[in-house]
């Protein structure tokens, strides 16, 4: 039994290379307690993993050298204990410490992608989780899908249990082949036939032509706008990873865009605009964002659809009203524009190519300074979710550093009425990950959060 790879999966695993690694990762901050002990998720994990059966499954590659596309199987020595680790930490600072050094390490291909820590030492006896997934395996909506089959909507767990014991079901690869290769002969567009029948052609000059062609034409893409402005965060990446993280309220936020003719995610943006423009010399441009937008179908469950779009940060502009009213602009436009709808067509066209050219586009999109920083915001649940009867407090994202000379990453999520940002950087960046993070709001910083003791904005700032 296998499954294949979506376009945007395999693009995620073709751009980890060199210094660039492809897990998203988070912490998540819960009420101390006998359910969060590492022996209490271990069994939570082996009672809930059926509802997500990609976490029991690794990628398998049909053919070497990368001429056909990879596939999902079971992993027949799959143990959930071998995915699970425990750390003490010191205090927050501690974690974000922690969820930094994780995401240094990539993930071990020959095992399904993902793992989590559980970290112990914070204010109050507070436990936190850091789960880490390949970006292959599960998108930003869908990962918080991910954590609420491990989590309930109230303090009694509920009885998910599955019906029997777990079995892996074989893999032939021959089989697999023989099926892949006939598949296209009963499709009636000659588009998909001779798309499938070059992703089947192991020959290198075939392949060759195909990885120019796209590399081509996404690097036309990306020039389509004036290169982003060059700041300190887009220096090359090193191999390591530090994490900082802050917290604001939802209600302050969604007033503040509505007051200025934005959204809550018009207010996000040019929050984080204040953070750079405290911190970074002022550019000759405004810096671009590249914010992420999912494109799943309702239903849809797991995988990436995702499309993106590019929005300028006014750094220039002093104050918050201005900056919201600067972004709602853009974004208003862009919503009634074809830059969603190009984002996604791009990705179902590398649907039909060669992992090689998959490989090209990600290359050739690192080598175009289009955008300077990734922030990715994403909706969660707005009412408090436990873990074997241990509240949820916090859930602060990390989104990971790609390409090579995008130094800084902000992850960015809601939940029970906060708003929780996770910055991902550089381990080298000037400056430092936790000094962006605590000029977020320069003109009024507020009391440190008692869910996490992150950074708490206030929304005196506005």
């Amino acid at each position: 039994m296998s499954e294949a790879l979506s376009p945007a999966d395999r693009s995620s695993l073709s751009a980890e290379q060199g210094p660039v690694s492809m897990a998203v990762g988070a912490a998540l901050v819960f009420d101390g307690g006998p359910g969060v002990s590492v022996d209490a998720v271990e069994e939570r994990l082996g009672a809930r993993l059926h509802l997500i059966p990609r976490y029991r499954q690794r990628v398998e590659h049909l053919t070497p050298g990368g001429m056909t596309n990879p596939v999902w199987v079971d992993d027949t020595g799959f143990d959930v204990g071998w995915h699970l680790r425990h750390a003490s930490v010191d205090g927050s600072p501690g974690l974000a410490e922690l969820v930094g050094h994780e995401l240094s390490r990539r993930l071990d291909r020959r095992r399904p992608l993902w793992e989590m820590t559980v970290a112990t030492g914070l204010e109050h006896g507070r436990v936190a989780l850091v789960p880490k997934m390949h970006h292959a395996l599960v998108d930003g909506v869908a990962a918080v899908d991910v954590g609420t089959v491990i989590l309930d909507p109230s303090p009694e767990p509920m009885d998910v249990t599955p019906e029997g014991p777990w079995e892996p079901k074989p893999y032939d690869r021959r089989r697999h082949l023989a099926r892949l290769a006939a598949t296209p002969m009963v499709r009636g567009q000659r588009l998909l036939l001779d798309s499938a029948r070059r992703a089947l052609d192991t020959s290198p000059r075939r392949a060759a032509d195909d990885l120019l062609r796209a590399t081509e034409l996404l690097t036309e893409l990306a020039r389509s706008r004036p290169q982003a402005p060059m700041t300190a965060l887009n220096e090359p990446l090193g191999p390591n990873r530090r994490f900082a993280m802050a917290d604001a309220r939802l209600d302050a936020l969604k007033r503040a865009g509505k007051a200025h003719g934005g959204t809550v995610n018009d207010a996000i943006l040019a929050a984080v605009t204040g953070m750079l423009a405290a911190v970074l010399p002022q550019p000759e441009r405004r810096p671009v964002a590249l914010v992420p937008v999912s494109v799943r179908q309702e239903g849809e469950q797991g995988g990436n659809r995702i499309s993106t779009v590019f929005v300028d940060l006014p750094v220039e502009l002093e104050d918050f009203a201005g900056r919201v009213e600067a972004i709602a602009v853009q974004t208003s436009e862009l919503k009634g524009s074809a830059a969603v709808r190009a984002g996604a067509l791009l990705q179902g066209a590398a649907g039909w190519a060669p992992p090689l050219v998959s490989s090209g586009l990600a290359r050739a999109m690192s080598g175009v300074r289009a955008f300077n920083l990734v922030v990715s915001n994403v909706p969660g649940p707005q009412v408090p979710f436990f873990l074997n009867g241990s509240q949820l407090r916090a859930v602060h994202p990390a989104v990971p550093l790609n390409p090579a000379n995008q130094r800084l990453s902000i992850g960015v999520l809601s939940y029970d009425g906060g708003v929780f940002f996770g910055l991902l950087a550089d381990r080298d960046l000037d400056p430092p990950v936790t000094t962006l993070a605590s000029a977020r709001w320069p003109s009024a910083r507020g009391p440190r959060s008692p869910s996490t003791g992150a950074t708490r904005a206030s929304s005196a700032t506005w």
